[in-house]
């Protein structure tokens, strides 16, 4: 029997708490968004919930938003898809079925299978030449007269030249290494769902999420902020050429920034 070297032990405790400290910032980062949207759901389909419909997450990631919507509407079926899925014999709901799959390829499903599709921060998944082919295979999933509600930041960068935005062109160059511009699926998103000819109705809600101000929440949210650039560390630094220890001083610097009155994301 092979036994990890004591350099696979580390590197597995590593990866293990860089996993961790990333479902955090995910569990954190759900609450963000529940406060700034009011609560979990935006599209008009409460009534359909409470009756019993079927619902897909698209990414499903820590699994926190199907647990918790689900968990408000017990006649409707949950399913969530993601490259990883939560333990399931953690969840205590048994209107929910966590599917592992390439999310990038066919959806295991059949046409026309859900009344309603979420999905939430997987614009770091599309490259640009298969946004189109993700926004068909949702259509393709979605019942006709379902809703599809997607949610993505828009983010303040800070100032140019501020450790703000340094690290921000530095998560930007780690996205476009792997041929991601988020910026472009923010900017093109409502074209390619204008493109598949089945869109009848596209609406925006924004919300302004708080950095900086008189209330406690706005002081969580930087914090989730520096903890998202803290998980990438290990991955932004090297894009940055820069040592880890000077990726720490960008973080704290960044830190004393936010602290300006009334910065919003």
């Amino acid at each position: 029997m092979n036994h990890p070297s004591q350099i696979e032990k580390h590197e597995n405790k590593e990866n293990f708490e860089r996993l961790e400290e990333f479902n955090n910032y995910l569990f954190y980062q759900h609450n963000v968004y529940e406060y700034a949207f009011k609560g979990n759901v935006g599209a008009p389909v409460y009534e359909k919930l409470q009756n019993g419909a079927k619902v897909l997450e698209f990414g499903c990631a820590s699994g926190i938003w199907t647990t918790e919507v689900a968990s408000e509407y017990p006649n409707t079926e949950f399913y969530a898809v993601d490259f990883i899925i939560p333990d399931s014999s953690a969840n205590d709901n048994n209107n929910i079925t966590f599917i592992k799959c390439d999310i990038l390829k066919k959806l295991p499903f059949p046409d026309n299978e859900f009344d309603y599709v979420f999905s939430r921060d997987k614009y770091i998944f599309f490259k640009n030449d298969n946004i189109q082919n993700f926004v068909l295979e949702i259509f393709r999933v979605l019942k006709p007269g379902g809703w599809l509600e997607v949610v993505y930041p828009c983010f303040y960068k800070g100032l140019p030249g501020s450790a703000l935005s340094r690290i921000f062109d530095g998560v930007r160059s780690l996205y476009m290494s792997y041929y991601i511009d988020y910026r472009f699926f923010m900017t093109n998103f409502e074209t390619y769902l204008q493109n598949t000819g089945k869109a009848e109705n596209i609406s925006h809600q924004i919300a302004k999420i708080p950095l900086i101000s008189d209330h406690a929440f706005a002081e969580f949210t930087c914090e989730n902020c520096l903890l998202f650039f803290k998980t990438l560390k290990g991955l932004v630094a090297p894009i940055m050429k820069i040592s880890f220890e000077e990726f720490d001083d960008l973080i704290n610097n960044s830190e004393n920034e936010l602290k300006t009155p009334n910065e919003e994301m």
